[in-house]
């Protein structure tokens, strides 16, 4: 809000400089965000007022902090009319059909006026601070808001249809002319002020081009209103229109200035348009407003919070200045807080006015020497940054995504029996309908991040996300924590002589495998399993002591088809909570470096197809016994030279006794020990 120090002087006498009354304003929460010289020696101050604070939007309410903060006495506008003429109620008719929206309506009707150009002095006023001179009723009206804080409006009272006024919202696609020469489609979020035929006014917000005061106007009435300021502020984002009255009204007018202001106004356009004020008001309420609200204050938990000794007799010195009525009452401070100060609404409220007048600047300081909390690791934070480091150690980088997401997209990438499918939580009220549901799983997060990464030109893309899913439960979601891994493209680690090749199975199985083995879960089971989301052939439920603890495969060609995604994906989700367990009853057991050397065979075997890499390891360690250190795959070929329905596999055995050196006749007696029980167990032919 924009004020001059010589109007202000008006209304307060004050010794202060421009300086100095723009500190004392800011330290005490009214911020002076900047001071223009004027012509005459005057200045320009343009104040930032606080939502909370809207009896700060006139010049009398600076005037009462000004009081509180250096004393002295405020001179009020005059706001005494003469009223002459036919009673008001027989020249104006007021009808509320909008109770919440507007709780109160009081109108005055200026009879015989002359509109002109105002006058210089207040021309000079209206221009100080920023506004455009329309004419002598107009600037009245806008003069009064500046003074009071109470927006008003004027209307052509000939131009209302059977001289009636009706508050009411307005009708689905209703049109209407703004002041400012824009049609708009209105809805019934706006409140309307309308006459008998028509919408008239933006209630709290602009007049109508229809109705305004022009140079043929004859007659004015006068609206003072007070209207419910959610609606006013609803209303004027929908149509994006803010105005100086919806300003003050979406703060909180006072439903009590109502008379006073459109006194005021009368007054000053019977003085300077000519005419008569008609005698009596129009007011109409459809709502009690008290006078004063009731509160107590203990001066002795002022001063606990504040940190300072004030006396009683200071706070109630204080209040009183502010037009907060307080007196003592025994131990404590009974105080009346007036209609005008709406943010007043506990004992706290009233600690805060006495302590930004008392001074913030007065308050005692104190040196606080500082203290260092020794910073305790939980089990779970420690456990999670091993998993980071697990997967960032692998080329991964970490996504940190939104729990929200589109139902839709959950019911399409179903990752059961690992996760089995259920409801999403749907939110009641939704920003958007991609983001109305609580994810389930991680999937569809990082397949988005995926695919902008690889429409912005990534070669390869490794990602991986740790973070909340939500299950549906009674009477609130159950929350889980989950990995979720991915990767497509090119994989990484390619050297730059090396020709490049694209990501597979192998390598989401084998990321998941060194994240197991890191965590002292080797022996974890991948079992081939059909999955609704992952390709029927290249998928995986991962167990852990029978436990299902999540999958990983390629995602399915027509699940990536819907998703807009053409390269193929590799995924991989887990329950880390479950993770988590699992490891922990798991402890690392260390043992000597072998003293006596290995022996290693390899073994190529012709298998039926269907055959699973895990049984063949199997029954391989079953058939070694213990002289057998470790097995591994390293060769996997299907083609030429292969029977149909059949496939080779080759193997890497290492045999190794922890006692002595093994002969090469003791391990071939091994090794053809576990060659015939594959022939035998697996129909395996070797090669």
């Amino acid at each position: 809000m924009k004020i001059t120090y010589n109007w202000l002087k008006e209304f307060i006498d004050f010794d202060w400089t421009v300086k100095e009354l723009s500190d004392k304003l800011t330290f005490s929460g009214i911020e002076v965000e900047a001071v223009e010289p004027l012509s005459g020696g005057d200045h320009l101050l343009d104040l930032e007022i606080t939502p909370n604070r809207p009896d700060c939007l006139s010049l009398l309410g600076i005037a009462r902090d000004i009081r509180a903060l250096a004393g002295g006495n405020i001179t009020p506008p005059d706001c005494t009319v003469a009223e002459k003429g036919q009673p008001v109620d027989q020249l104006a008719k007021l009808t509320i059909e909008d109770g919440a929206g507007c709780p109160r309506y009081l109108a005055r009707v200026i009879t015989g006026v002359k509109v002109a150009e105002s006058p210089g002095w207040l021309k000079a006023k209206i221009e100080s601070i920023g506004l455009r001179p329309i004419n002598n009723v107009a600037d009245a009206t806008n003069l009064v808001m500046y003074e009071l804080g109470h927006p008003l409006h004027a209307f052509d009272h000939d131009k209302l249809a059977d001289h009636t006024i009706i508050v009411r919202r307005a009708r689905p696609n209703e049109n209407f002319t703004t002041l400012d020469g824009v049609e708009r489609k209105l809805s019934a979020e706006n409140l309307v002020i309308a006459d008998a035929k028509r919408p008239v006014a933006l209630a709290g917000i602009m007049g109508g081009l229809e109705s305004e005061i022009s140079d043929h106007t004859k007659n004015v009435l006068l609206e003072s209103a007070y209207f419910d300021p959610n609606l006013i502020r609803r209303g004027s984002r929908l149509l994006g229109l803010q105005t100086e009255a919806s300003y003050r009204f979406e703060r909180g007018a006072d439903p009590l200035i109502l008379k006073k202001a459109a006194d005021r106004a009368a007054k000053l356009i019977a003085e300077l348009a000519g005419g008569q004020v008609a005698t009596g008001v129009l007011d109409v309420a459809k709502a009690e407003f008290p006078e004063y609200r009731q509160l107590s204050l203990r001066p002795e938990k002022a001063s606990s919070l504040l940190g300072v000794d004030i006396p009683a007799d200071r706070m109630i010195e204080i209040l009183n200045a502010l037009e907060i009525k307080a007196q003592k009452a025994g131990d404590i401070i009974e105080v009346q807080v007036p209609s005008f100060r709406s943010d007043i609404e506990r004992e706290v409220d009233l600690i805060e006015e006495v302590g930004r007048i008392y001074g913030y600047d007065n308050l005692p300081g104190e040196r606080i020497e500082p203290w260092a909390v020794p910073a305790v690791k939980r089990p779970k934070d420690i456990f999670l940054a091993g998993v980071s480091k697990a997967m960032t150690g692998q080329g991964f980088s970490e996504h940190y995504g939104l729990t929200l997401t589109d139902p839709g997209k959950l019911e399409t990438l179903d990752l059961s029996p690992a996760f089995p499918s259920q409801p999403a939580v749907e939110l009641v009220n939704p920003i958007s309908s991609d983001q109305s549901a609580l994810r389930t799983i991680l999937l569809p997060g990082l397949l988005e991040a995926a695919g902008q990464n690889l429409n912005n030109g990534r070669a390869g893309v490794r990602l991986f996300e740790m973070g909340k899913i939500f299950r549906p439960q009674k009477p609130s979601p159950d929350e889980g924590l989950h990995l979720g891994a991915l990767l497509c493209g090119q994989a990484s680690g390619q050297a730059w002589d090396a020709k490049p090749e694209a990501a597979d199975f192998f390598d989401i199985k084998g990321a998941l495998q060194f994240l197991l083995d890191s965590l002292g879960l080797a022996e974890a089971e991948f079992a081939a399993e059909k999955i609704p989301a992952l390709h029927p052939g290249r998928s995986a439920v991962v167990r852990v002591d029978k436990k299902i603890l999540g999958c990983c495969g390629e995602l399915d060609p027509a699940t990536s088809a819907k998703m807009g995604l053409k390269e193929r994906i590799y995924y991989l989700e887990i329950d880390l909570a479950l993770l988590m367990e699992l490891s922990g009853a798991k402890q690392n057991r260390y043992r000597e470096l072998p003293k006596y050397p290995s022996i290693k065979r390899d073994l190529a075997l012709e298998l039926p197809v269907e055959t699973e890499c895990r049984r063949v390891i199997e029954l391989i360690g079953q058939l070694a016994g213990g002289e057998l250190e470790s097995v591994s795959l390293f060769d996997l070929y299907q083609g030429k030279q292969i029977e149909p329905g059949r496939k080779s596999m080759a193997f890497s055995l290492v045999y190794r006794a922890a006692d002595r050196t093994l002969t090469d006749a003791e391990v071939s007696g091994i090794h053809q020990k576990v060659v015939e029980g594959l022939k035998g167990e697996l129909q395996a032919h070797i090669r």
